[in-house]
This record gives C-alpha cells, structure tokens and sequence, in this order.
C-alpha cells in the first residue's frame, strides 16, 4: 500500500510502499476512506517539525482520518463490527495512571502516543487502532452517522477542539461577543461552535489574502464581521468599535503569534476570558500586568475528551453542525504535495486525501 511518511533525520515528507499492517489479537484494522490535512500536518511539509521524544525515525502521517472496520482481533472488544464506519482521536497509548489519565483527559498524557505522530497513522489504506487504548479509552473511536460522509467525518477532530475552546473553556455564552483570530480550520470551526452557542457578535480577524474564501466560510459559519489583519488596519480600534461598549467578553486566539495574544489581553473586557488554540515558539517580548490588572483568564488549549467529540457527532447528525462547507477540496493520496501547498497559501478551507 502507499504511504505518505516523514523522515526525521532526511527532514522530508514522502510517499512510499508499506506492508499492510497486521491486526493484532487486541487490535480494529480500519480501511482508511478519508483523510484531512491538519495545520500540524503542515510542518513536516515545511521540514520544520520539532519531534516530542521517543518518535521513531519514520511514520506514516496523518491523525484525522475516517474509515471501515475491516478486522476485529478475535480477543478484541466485541461491541466494534466489520462493517462499522468510525473515525478516531488518534490516540495510539496513553498510561492510564497519570493525573490526566485519572480525569479521563487521555489526550493530555504525558506519555500520550499519537496515531500520525510517531505512531503509523492515516496518510495511507490502513490502520492499526490499538487494542490497548480502546480497553483504556473506549471513546478513542467512534461510530460515524450514515448520514454523514468519510470526508465530512475527517473534520470532526477540528470541531471537537473548537467545541473544547469555545464552550468547555471559553464558556461562551449566547448574547455574547466573541472575537477569533485565524480564519484556519480550527478558527472556521470556532467560529460555527460560537454561533451554535449563540453568541451575538462573532468578529472573524484575517490576513487580506484569506478574506475571499476562507472569510466567506466564515461568514457562512456566522461570523457577523471580518476585520483584516494587514499593515495599514488598526484592527484593536476596529475590533473595539464593533463590540461596542459591553466589550468583547472572549477571545479565541487560533492563530498562535505572541502579538495576537498581547493585543487579545487589550481588548477583552475585565474579566474576560482567552483561549490559546493557536501554536508559535516565538517569545512573548512585552510587559502582561494587564492580565492581572483586568483579571483576564487565560486557557491553554489542546484537544478534546470525550464530551465535545460526542456532542460534535450528535450536532452533525442533527444538521446543525456543517461540517461539509469547510472541505473546499476532495484530491487522490499520491497527489498530496498540491493539498499541501492549497493548504498553506490559503487557497483552499480544508483538503482531504483519499487513498
């Protein structure tokens, strides 16, 4: 079978012949139908991936694919058929005895292994989902509505970290104004969470180049206002002038640079809540006494748990979460290199592969 696999040392991502994995007696092998291309995906497109310690030197990429049950290990949980459409949380291990793990919260595990990210994962025909985290986490996969399509399920793993932003961190709550920097996938979908959540004032904050396609999906998605964030646009007084005098109650910061975060601590109202979904090393070179002085909350974000990937699912099936618009592109694996390139110039919403 073709693989699009990363290489640590050559720095290079590349497609390759794999064997077809082997289902242990524990393991769910699923045919892979659809595979979305992720921000994260993006750095081993740039040679840029900083590797978390004990990754192996080559994997197979690929965390938000969706797929069929083709085997079921004879010693395997009974409740998962052959035949079965699923879609996982890519996670490979986790320890189980960590304070993380206690909670439920396996994503968040220090020893967490990832399907995509060390772990073979989706870029390919198959995968191995691994008896070990299902007994730990039966929730690390789940069935998929009928009504809903392999390409459509690749972006419920964006919507369930933009639920977790949005509305288990950001608690937003409806009448109120929210501000989302980043009109990404995960912005896009923060942007769809906030509406559903009923916020009244939803201000989408992009470069000019995004504004034409990704703006408009945003603006599908309910955003009530776009604010270009080029030389030349004071998009504080901007953002301040819409939110008007109640101010902006939450920020979600899906763009990561150190500069989006400082100027979310501008505008946000005392007492008003940031949400960090967005990643940069970039240090942060400016004084943040406002945070106390405004008594700002400030949420880390990564991932999701169980919760938000179920109520993803249940909003989906209802029709009420669109996950279809966001997946401007449908392309074959082996042409991967133009996704990747569509995805990093903006050009597309979402591309998904299909092996």
């Amino acid at each position: 079978m073709k693989a699009l696999v990363y290489n640590l040392s050559q720095k290079r991502l590349f497609m390759k012949e794999k064997e077809k994995p082997v289902c242990g007696d524990r393991d769910v092998l699923i045919a892979v139908k659809a595979v979305g291309i992720c921000g994260g995906d993006l750095h081993y497109f740039k040679g840029d991936f900083d590797p978390p310690p004990g990754v192996q030197e080559e994997f197979t990429i690929g965390h938000e694919f969706a797929g069929v049950i083709e085997e079921v290990g004879k010693d395997a949980d009974p409740a998962w058929k052959v035949g079965d459409r699923v879609v996982t949380d890519n996670t490979a291990g986790a320890c189980g005895k960590c304070p993380a793990c206690a909670k439920g919260h396996y994503v968040l595990c220090k020893y967490r292994k990832i399907l995509g990210l060390g772990e073979d994962g989706g870029f390919t025909s198959y995968v191995v989902e691994p008896g070990k985290i299902l007994e730990l986490n039966p929730d690390s996969m789940f069935r998929i509505p009928e009504n809903m399509s392999f390409a459509a399920a690749t972006v419920l793993e964006p919507a369930a970290n933009s639920y977790r932003a949005v509305i288990q961190e950001g608690k937003v709550k409806p009448g109120e104004t929210v501000v989302i920097y980043g009109p990404g996938p995960i912005g896009l979908m923060c942007t769809q969470i906030a509406a559903i959540a009923g916020a009244a004032k939803i201000i989408l904050v992009g470069r000019a180049h995004n504004k034409e396609l990704r703006g408009q999906i945003g603006m599908k998605y309910g955003a009530t206002n776009w604010v270009e964030n080029d030389a030349g646009y004071n998009v504080k007084s901007r953002i301040l002038e819409i939110a008007g005098d109640e101010g902006v109650d939450c920020v979600i910061d899906a763009a990561g640079d150190p500069s989006v975060l400082l100027e979310a601590i501008d505008i946000v109202r005392n007492e008003g809540r940031i949400v960090r979904a967005g990643f940069s090393n970039k240090p942060v070179d400016a004084g943040i006494n406002a945070i106390s002085l405004k008594s700002v909350r400030i949420f880390g974000h990564m991932g999701y748990d169980t919760e938000c990937w179920k109520n993803c699912i249940r909003l989906a099936e209802a029709g009420k979460l669109d996950l279809d618009t966001i997946v401007t592109h449908q392309l074959p694996l082996d042409q991967w290199e133009e996704g990747f390139k569509k995805s990093i110039d903006g050009t597309a919403g979402k591309v998904v592969l299909i092996p």
